[in-house]
């Protein structure tokens, strides 16, 4: 009977105990608010992370502007660093000759990019509806594939090239030459066949974007010229010239008097 009230006791205060922790806990999860985090980057992170998973066409939009900045725009600055690379003196503090090689290194990684980033446009194209249809995570997974493509860690686009473009193009890279340069003479018996009507359509143009443009600026100026303001400012200058001519009068008279 005695250890039956003791373990009853022992019970009843470890829940006495246990009431003030519980309570401790719900204030903090009250004053979170809705996710157990009490930092709001959290409850963002949390909240985004749950819109992509469950609405990812809500966050599309995101996602395809990042791929225009991270597939198109970072990569073509950093050809335009590149490419000026070799004209500019290496950073102080390092070798010419060391700064030269990882010059042309990253111009060949950037070259070897566009090169499976074309392709890529190529078959995006070809099957994006497709994709759109059949996979509501398309722009979100287009985006970790070109951020795969550029990361110095994973080299994908090196990747790709090396492994799989080189031995599949080398294969057909005559014929390809071939079908190049018939269409480069196309092109140029095109342009030397019509070469006076496509001269005559670019001075045409010309004449007309600079007739438009002077309309436009024509259009734009004012019939007269000064404004409000300025119109103001002119008519206090001669107010005050008027006043001094006048002064000047006076004191003539004075002097003539005297």
């Amino acid at each position: 009977m005695d250890g039956v009230v003791t373990r009853v006791s022992h019970t009843a205060h470890a829940k006495a105990q246990q009431q003030p922790a519980q309570a401790n806990v719900g204030a903090c999860m009250h004053a979170a608010g809705p996710w157990p985090c009490a930092h709001s980057s959290c409850r963002v992170c949390l909240q985004v992370g749950l819109q992509l998973l469950l609405e990812p066409a809500s966050t599309a939009w995101i996602a395809r502007g990042a791929c225009v900045a991270t597939g198109a725009v970072y990569p073509a600055y950093a050809t335009y660093k590149a490419v000026l690379a070799p004209k500019r003196p290496p950073p102080p503090g390092r070798n010419a000759a060391a700064a030269g090689l990882e010059a042309e290194g990253a111009r060949e990684a950037l070259l070897k990019y566009w090169t499976v980033y074309g392709l890529a446009c190529l078959a995006e194209r070809l099957l994006e509806q497709h994709l759109d249809r059949a996979f509501p995570y398309y722009p979100h997974a287009k985006l970790a594939f070109l951020l795969w493509l550029q990361l110095h860690n994973s080299h994908g686009a090196v990747l790709l090239f090396d492994r799989y473009l080189v031995p599949r193009l080398s294969r057909y890279e005559r014929k390809l030459d071939t079908v190049l340069e018939v269409g480069a003479q196309l092109a140029e018996m095109f342009y030397s066949t019509y070469a006076g009507p496509i001269g005559y359509l670019q001075r045409a143009l010309g004449t007309a974007m600079a007739q438009l443009a002077a309309l436009l600026k024509w259009l734009a100026t004012p019939d007269d010229p000064s404004g409000p303001e300025q119109q103001q400012q002119q008519q206090q200058q001669q107010q005050q010239q008027g006043s001094g001519v006048a002064g000047l009068g006076t004191t003539l008279r004075r002097r003539g008097e005297g």
